[in-house]
């Protein structure tokens, strides 16, 4: 039924500490039964719950890494609100939300009253990047910036970067993950000024094209960029960028990129200076994209503290199994910048059956190299090894099992 004071039906729902209500998605869904939110009148995304668990460790791990009292937040495509008030009832933030759709707007201060934050959150009806400016001019410090669209972040980026204090964080989402992937190379050179192609590491790609184009835009303003947390779940992207101002910290930034190298004759990945080179290991034709990040997904010394803040905050996360898991990857794999290997695509090169993933990860570290599996693909792995031992440990494993299938 609808809501005495929505015109459209509604459900009462609780993610984290808050509790919310949004538009019922059993009215909005597709014939084959699946929630669109974008169809509801009020957008509220129920699979984005794991992003906003995320968003608020990653707050009160920054809080507690620069020693601030109270972090400023700004919302400006805030939505049902959900976002807003978890930054304020689980990081204790102050909350500047804001959205150009007027029913959002109301149904985001309905929430906003519901769960007593009002002193703690705004929200106002506004363009997002208008929003933001209006904030720098009124001299708001503010801690993140939190852009959670629907499709690109980059029409926001520019404003954000302006807007942000100091060694504040953007916190940006992609959903568009098709063109970032490679799949619409047109889209992709349009939205994020990259050569396009499509790796065997499309997801890893997506993550660092991302983070490319923050730390280009952040240096045209002179600010260098520290990536702090970077990943892929579900259909999106989300990398966290700490900003410092700086012409020499933009430079330093901007040093970081590449572009992404992948044979698709022998399975070569890595990066390159050079955006017309053919592959080192056969010499064959390869795929290049980027400018792209070449460094760490995720600051070692922070992911600690998230690892911290996790366990004091399993309880009130709605998917904190999931965080754990995704957590306990990033450390591993984390201290390896080469990109992921899909070993079912080593395999269909080398003609030969894929063996398990954690056994090729055992082999590589038996030979003292770096090895681990990576959130991004269950059939993938990311070694520092050079290309032509991870070809060989491919060939040996094979040929033992062959003789163990032998002497059986």
């Amino acid at each position: 039924m609808a809501s005495g004071k929505l015109p459209y039906p509604t459900r009462r729902i609780k993610e984290g500490k808050a509790e919310i209500i949004v538009p019922d998605p059993d009215a909005y869904r597709r014939k084959d039964g699946v929630y669109e939110p974008a169809w509801a009148p009020v957008f509220y995304n129920p699979k984005m719950r794991f992003n906003r668990d995320i968003a608020i460790l990653v707050a009160n791990a920054y809080r507690e890494m620069i020693g601030q009292e109270r972090l400023v937040v700004a919302e400006p495509l805030t939505g049902s609100g959900v976002r807003a008030i978890r930054y304020a009832l689980e990081a204790d933030a102050q909350v500047y939300a804001a959205d150009i759709d007027p029913d959002a707007v109301y149904l985001a201060r309905l929430n906003v009253e519901a769960n007593g934050v009002q002193e703690r959150v705004t929200v106002e009806r506004a363009d997002a990047n208008e929003y933001l400016a209006k904030l720098r001019r009124e001299g708001v410090r503010l801690s993140i910036i939190d852009i959670d669209p629907f499709g690109s972040p980059a029409p926001f980026l520019d404003t954000a970067i302006q807007s942000i204090s100091v060694r504040g964080i953007i916190a940006a989402t992609a959903t568009d993950t098709a063109p970032l992937s490679g799949t619409h190379p047109r889209a992709l050179r349009r939205r994020y000024d990259v050569q396009p192609a499509r790796t065997a590491w499309e997801k890893e790609q997506a993550v660092r094209l991302l983070a490319g184009y923050i730390i280009r835009r952040a240096a045209s303003h002179e600010y260098g960029v520290r990536i702090l947390l970077a990943y892929y779940a579900d259909y999106y992207v989300r990398v966290y960028a700490e900003l410092w101002r700086g012409a020499s910290r933009a430079d330093d930034s901007l040093s970081k990129l590449g572009y992404g190298v992948y044979c698709p004759y022998c399975g070569y990945t890595g990066y390159t200076d050079n955006p017309r080179t053919r592959c080192p290991y056969c010499g064959g034709t390869v795929q290049i994209v980027g400018p792209l990040y070449t460094g760490p997904l995720c600051n070692q010394e922070f992911m600690e503290m998230l690892r911290s803040t996790l366990d004091k905050r399993v309880g009130s996360l709605a998917e904190p199994k999931r965080a754990v898991k995704l957590f306990e990857q990033l450390s591993l794999e984390c201290t390896i910048t080469k990109p992921y290997y899909r070993l079912d695509k080593l395999c269909s090169i080398l003609h030969m059956n894929m063996p398990k993933p954690d056994s090729m990860v055992e082999a590589l570290r038996r030979k003292g190299y770096k090895a681990a599996r990576t959130h991004f693909d269950p059939r993938g792995f990311r070694t520092n090894a050079p290309h032509t031992e991870v070809l060989n440990t491919l060939i040996e494993m094979q040929a033992r099992i062959a003789r163990e299938d032998d002497d059986n």
